[in-house]
């Protein structure tokens, strides 16, 4: 490991005052251990994964990992539960608020209320569909520049990762794979 020579090579290196060399050689111990740690989730997560089928079929989405996918999982687990995915957005908090009165109903942002990291995951991975060049995203990319051009990028991100929850929903729903060609139908 590259940042272990990094680490050797400064504790190596002495200091000029003999208290530098105690607090570095502790952060190289909480280093090692954060590092063991880390290694341990993503040994489970790898394992969570192959073990889910739900979570390979997710992955065929644009811009889905490993993270996405399972976050998805964890917080929904069942989508047969949701009578709509409808209720799914409402669930993850990317609804907009609704305001009515007499005749006039206006719309407001996300509720925001729902499960704070099933929201925040799918909104990163709408940021990458955005940027992404691939012809898998076309679509979808397409789909994000219209609404960013009308109503900005941030809320054309949002909007897009309430469209790609709706898409998954569909997926582990129904029981199939993303294929590209249906995105452009049906997000045109």
């Amino acid at each position: 490991m590259s940042t272990l020579i990094g680490w050797k090579q400064l504790l190596g290196n002495g200091f000029n005052q003999p208290h530098l060399a105690v607090i570095v050689a502790t952060y190289f111990e909480t280093f090692k251990a954060l590092t063991a740690s880390l290694r341990d989730i993503d040994r489970e997560l790898a394992d969570r994964e192959r073990k889910d089928t739900r979570a390979a079929r997710l992955q065929t989405m644009p811009q889905v990992g490993r993270i996405a996918a399972l976050t998805f999982l964890a917080a929904v687990d069942d989508p047969k539960r949701f009578r709509s995915s409808r209720k799914l957005v409402g669930y993850s908090g990317l609804a907009p608020t609704v305001r009515s009165s007499g005749g006039r109903t206006e719309y407001g942002s996300i509720s925001r209320e729902g499960r704070r990291e099933l929201r925040g995951v799918w909104v990163q991975v709408a940021h990458r569909v955005a940027i992404d060049t691939s012809r898998a995203t076309q679509p979808l990319r397409t789909w994000f520049n219209r609404v960013a051009h009308r109503r900005g990028k941030k809320t054309a991100a949002v909007a897009l990762a309430r469209r790609l929850l709706v898409i998954a929903y569909h997926l582990l729903r129904e029981e199939t794979v993303c294929d590209a060609t249906r995105l452009k139908r049906r997000v045109a």
